[in-house]
């Protein structure tokens, strides 16, 4: 842990034209140079502050935060190894940005193994690409496509809203409806005692299914170089931010508004009080960990948007509060480290959270707001997940890409367009989008089905 020159005991409060007593007797780094001026330049006055992003050691490109945001989560929940759900599982969707109305969404990707003793009732996708065999312990309801490399076992009613593509053996007792095609290998399919509907044609060919989540050493957010960028490249003396400001917060704790910009602190956590109050659409770049005690709290004003690049490690204790649930594609969370994220106490997590390196563990009322992408996803009970998909519209405002250099892939390119011959533009099939997205009216969107499976 980083001890700052001294402890922080004044209430602080940052302006767009002031910053109000919040230094350490002895200073501190002041900060790198401007977001805007020898950093990373602006790619928009609505799309989100600009970062690089870098993966497996190398800077691929620029983008604004909204962007990243579009192409990071696209998974209500995403596992890069397994998934365990002692009790049910249950994800749908909603629009924030059109209100709390929930429908069929909220996509499940699983590269290894998935466990249960409970039903399954996933809005969008499930795709499990391991090895292990799934017993769900009553029905499964799948209203986008069903992908499974394992062999399973349905003791109840199993719907599927689009495709089912099986690897190996199904065993079902009771109905299986599958609204479009059935793909099996030959001599796999459904056993035991089925009544099977398949409202399509059924395909006897090889199936394979690819791990769903991007979980490859080139593949991943090195967030721990995104966040170097940030130490070195930020607006933190334009308001006169130090960076031990948040670091082993003590006594009466500290409130900080943050405008539009790009900041950069040592380290988040101590014993105090920390409200971090959000007026605009802001990167904040944390050194080293983030403890976020009971008293940790994140307040986001209406259009407001935080990303949150956490080095190492985020640690959460009691009721700490990050996001709004009304509009969790608002908050982002990317977090580098390797230690054990746990998500418990009184209130439902409201946010995205990217942690390819880290267990993230559910506790508590098990109900998420948001997304959340893990090395493995665990719930002791039962796990709920309201996927927004207005997360895919955070990089609308976002500048066009530059077509001076065309591009390289799809991450590149923002609004739902794809990268093809060397240049973004619209998707014309399902397969020229990142999974689970679809292509709809050439935008690579959410699948959103009928509510008819519920």
């Amino acid at each position: 842990m980083r001890l700052p020159s001294s402890y922080l005991v004044a209430t602080c409060i940052i302006t767009s034209f002031s910053w109000a007593a919040c230094t350490t007797s002895s200073g501190g780094e002041a900060g790198g140079a401007p977001g805007g001026a020898e950093g990373p330049g602006d790619l928009g006055d609505d799309g989100g502050p600009s970062v690089p992003v870098v993966q497996d050691g190398t800077t691929t490109h620029e983008t604004c935060t909204g962007t990243l945001a579009e192409h990071t989560f696209g998974w209500a929940l995403c596992s890069c190894e397994d998934t365990r759900v002692a009790g049910y599982l249950e994800t749908d969707s909603f629009r924030s940005s059109r209100g709390p109305e929930s429908r069929r969404g909220g996509a499940v990707g699983v590269n290894r193994d998935y466990s249960t003793a409970g039903y399954a009732d996933v809005g969008g996708t499930f795709t499990v690409a391991g090895s292990r065999d799934v017993l769900f312990g009553g029905v499964l309801k799948v209203g986008g496509d069903l992908k499974f490399a394992p062999s399973f076992d349905v003791a109840g009613v199993t719907k599927v809203g689009r495709d089912a593509w099986l690897g190996d053996t199904a065993f079902a007792i009771g109905v299986v409806d599958i609204e479009r095609d059935l793909h099996m290998p030959a001599g796999k399919g459904f056993r035991g005692v089925p009544l099977v509907n398949v409202g399509g044609t059924e395909h006897v060919e090889a199936v394979e299914i690819a791990p769903p989540c991007p979980c490859g050493a080139d593949q991943i957010l090195d967030v721990s170089a995104m966040v170097d960028d940030g130490r070195l490249h930020n607006d933190n003396a334009a308001v006169g931010l130090d960076p031990d400001a948040l670091n082993v917060v003590a006594g009466l704790g500290v409130d900080i508004a943050l405008p539009d910009g790009r900041y950069y602190v040592h380290q988040i956590g101590g014993l105090g009080a920390i409200t971090l109050r959000v007026k605009g659409r802001v990167a904040l770049f944390v050194g080293d960990d983030l403890w976020a005690s009971g008293l940790f709290r994140v307040e986001l004003d209406p259009g407001a948007e935080l990303d949150l690049f956490i080095r190492d490690n985020l640690v959460i204790a009691g009721a700490a509060k990050f996001g709004d649930e009304s509009r969790p594609a608002a908050m982002r969370i990317y977090a580098g480290g390797t230690g054990d994220i746990a998500l418990a106490g009184y209130n439902a997590f409201a946010g995205n959270l990217y942690a390819p390196e880290a267990n993230i563990a559910i506790g508590g009322v098990g109900v998420i707001y948001g997304s959340l992408f893990g090395k493995n996803i665990v719930a002791p009970g039962a796990l709920i997940a309201h996927y927004d998909e207005s997360i895919l519209e955070s990089g609308d405002d976002c500048d066009e890409p530059s077509t001076d250099g065309g591009c390289d892939e799809s991450i590149e390119c923002a609004g739902g367009q794809v990268c093809t011959e060397g240049s973004c533009g619209e998707c014309t099939q399902d397969s020229d989008c990142a999974a689970p997205l679809v292509c709809q009216d050439g935008e690579c969107t959410v699948l959103v089905t009928s509510d008819d499976l519920r």
